[in-house]
């Protein structure tokens, strides 16, 4: 019986090489389809991100936000004022049930100095008209942290309360005046009829999370837990994979 000869197995060998690569070719192509889909809609917002104005509108989809662990507040405080509700919630302020303002921390103070409303957070100070018009935002504030803010008795300025010290505040020069043991007047609040709650708990934000912070967390698989970034680095494996064998197979064929 002949001999099999040198070039045919060698064809041999380079048919048996192309067969394996394309049956697991095909098996991480199945495997990473889902990822590199999932990589390339992600990739691709997050690079119009700015363009769509994503860095900046945040995110009011509530699976979303419990998924990072924010929940909408379960009750909220109204003062009335002018036959208006204004109502705190969390890190939201609002006129009845429009959204007028938003804070890194949860608004703690709301005041009507007539003929402003006046709200505060830990980090500012922010005036509006009655009508839910933002005037002027005070953000200089003498120490790191406010507690609450107030009225107090036969006077047009406003009390601010920090941990240790207290300062008031001309609402028109913003002129900031050390002072010691004023009262504040506690504002009258309001309970919040439900059907506003619910209309108010459906609007719940969260300032710094916006829809690129989310679309940048799935990209990096950071979205998904802990496991997540191995996910997408199994992805990435998966892609070379297939670059590498998709090359390799291309070759071998051109040199039968």
């Amino acid at each position: 019986m002949g001999s099999v000869s040198s070039p045919t197995i060698g064809i041999m060998k380079r048919a048996t090489i192309i067969r394996t690569l394309w049956h697991w070719h095909r098996r991480i192509g199945l495997l990473a389809c889902a990822l590199i889909i999932v990589l390339s809609i992600t990739g691709i917002l997050a690079n119009h991100s700015s363009q769509l104005g994503w860095d900046r509108s945040p995110i009011s989809v509530q699976w979303i936000l419990n998924s990072y662990g924010f929940n909408a507040p379960e009750t909220y405080q109204g003062l009335a004022v002018d036959e208006h509700l204004w109502v705190i919630g969390g890190t939201q302020l609002f006129r009845d049930d429009v959204s007028v303002a938003t804070c890194s921390s949860d608004w703690h103070s709301v005041s009507w100095l007539d003929p402003m409303v006046i709200a505060s957070c830990a980090s500012k100070v922010e005036l509006f008209s009655t009508d839910g018009d933002r005037i002027e935002i005070f953000s200089a504030l003498p120490e790191g942290r406010l507690i609450k803010s107030g009225r107090i008795k036969n006077d047009g300025r406003l009390l601010l309360q920090f941990t240790q010290n207290q300062y008031l505040l001309d609402v028109d020069s913003f002129e900031v005046t050390a002072v010691s043991g004023y009262e504040m007047i506690l504002p009258q609040w309001q309970s919040v009829p439900a059907p506003m709650t619910q209309s108010l708990q459906s609007q719940f934000r969260v300032q710094d999370l916006t829809w690129e912070r989310f679309i940048l967390d799935v990209h990096a698989g950071r979205w998904f837990g802990g496991w997540g970034w191995l996910l997408m680095d199994l992805g990435a494996i998966f892609m070379l994979t297939l670059a590498l064998s998709g090359v390799v197979m291309y070759v071998l064929r051109r040199t039968r």
